[in-house]
């Protein structure tokens, strides 16, 4: 491994088994069928980069983050890892529930190794961190979901690591909190700091992330890493993925489909890229396909955790078409200048899902003020 590599992973594998049923009068045991969770994955990890993994659920993501953390050994292959790992794996994992959240944060302290008086330095920034000072005494199994993880989160990035694992740290936080998350990402990131990220809402990382890496059943489905600030958007740049990034980023949900997206850009007439949302805004596709039943191709506008905010759709005909182009005209007047993203799916006529690429570019965002929504509605105030 050479002294830039932070992970270095050769021929991962882990196989678990599927349960199932036997006689309750039978005394052997039924270990079930195997099946790989991660699949003989290769993969390296620089020192100082932020990689977003995303992929569907059971994919193998989750999974692999745990073998870093030596939660679970591999089956089979080799990770080596160069420096001090911090992780947040599972809501409330390493916590006491009969504890307070404030006895909870020395415990899990004590537990990567800190002093009493080294705890003692950070117990203020965490709690602050944590958002909810009146419940850091209350034992931890009267929180919420996104108690447990703002309280995980706070503890973590405060404890000097040189690497961090998150598992959908933001599943369960409101906007703030996503924000307080992508903050202290960058943070970590400026101190050299290596960071694996697991999100199904890869666009909330986009600015922040080096690689981005889907996971399809157990293997890396993309040959390379792919850099997310040159391929969802820039600030100085109309946001624009071409053929071979769309191919890594494709998810096929149905075998024997001939459609591909080619090419996807965004243009405007703005000259600001601060200003685009002021302006007419093309969604520009290029398809190539060769179908015998007619498909719906729809486009969504996704929020930061992947909600869809809108979405258009058009039907295409049965036959076949290279480099075909459809546009999407999105007017001026109703988006609100925001964080979102875009996606596309191929349907069959029973809107079944036959092809689809998730959250795949970004529209350019650049705001430090406190922004609140995604639409503009022509709402009137009044007072007397």
């Amino acid at each position: 491994m050479s002294p830039e590599t932070a992970i270095s992973i050769r021929n991962l594998s882990k196989e678990y088994y599927r349960a199932e049923k036997s006689s309750p009068f039978s005394r052997k045991s039924n270990k079930g069928t195997g099946f790989l969770a991660v699949n003989d994955i290769s993969i390296d990890i620089q020192k100082g980069e932020v990689v977003c993994i995303s992929g569907h659920n059971g994919s193998g993501k989750s999974t692999l983050l745990k073998m870093i953390a030596e939660v679970t050994q591999p089956t089979s292959g080799e990770i080596e890892i160069d420096g001090k790992v911090a992780a947040i794996l599972e809501i409330g994992i390493g916590f006491q529930p009969e504890i307070s959240g404030y006895e909870n944060i020395f415990l899990s302290g004590a537990m990567y190794g800190l002093k009493k008086s080294e705890i003692e330095k950070k117990i203020d920034r965490i709690i602050d961190m944590f958002g909810f000072p009146e419940f850091i005494n209350t034992p931890v199994k009267y929180y919420s979901s996104g108690m447990y993880m703002r309280l995980a989160f706070s503890i973590i990035v405060n404890i000097e690591a040189d690497i961090y694992l998150f598992d959908e740290v933001t599943s369960v936080g409101d906007t703030e909190f996503r924000t307080k998350v992508t903050r202290e990402i960058s943070r970590l990131k400026s101190n050299n700091a290596t960071i694996l990220v697991v999100t199904h809402t890869p666009a909330l990382f986009s600015r922040i992330s080096d690689k981005f890496i889907i996971f399809d059943k157990g293997r890396i489905s993309i040959s390379k890493s792919i850099d997310t600030r040159n391929n969802m958007g820039k600030i100085n740049n109309l946001p624009h993925i071409s053929e071979d990034k769309l191919a890594n980023l494709k998810e096929i949900h149905q075998d024997n489909i001939s459609f591909d997206i080619t090419d996807v850009s965004i243009k405007t007439l703005a000259i600001d890229m601060n200003c685009i949302f002021d302006e007419k805004m093309d969604i520009c596709t290029t398809v190539n396909y060769d179908i015998d039943d007619s498909v719906l191709m729809l486009m969504t506008i996704n929020d930061m955790l992947g909600n869809i905010i809108a979405s258009s759709s058009i039907e295409i005909k049965i036959g076949s078409a290279t480099s075909k182009e459809i546009t999407f005209e999105i007017p001026s007047g109703y988006l609100k200048p925001s964080p979102i993203s875009l996606g596309f799916e191929i349907l069959n006529n029973e809107k079944k899902s036959l092809v689809s690429y998730p959250n795949i570019i970004s529209t350019p965002y650049d705001n430090n003020d406190i922004w609140a929504g995604y639409i503009k509605m022509p709402i009137k105030v009044s007072e007397r």
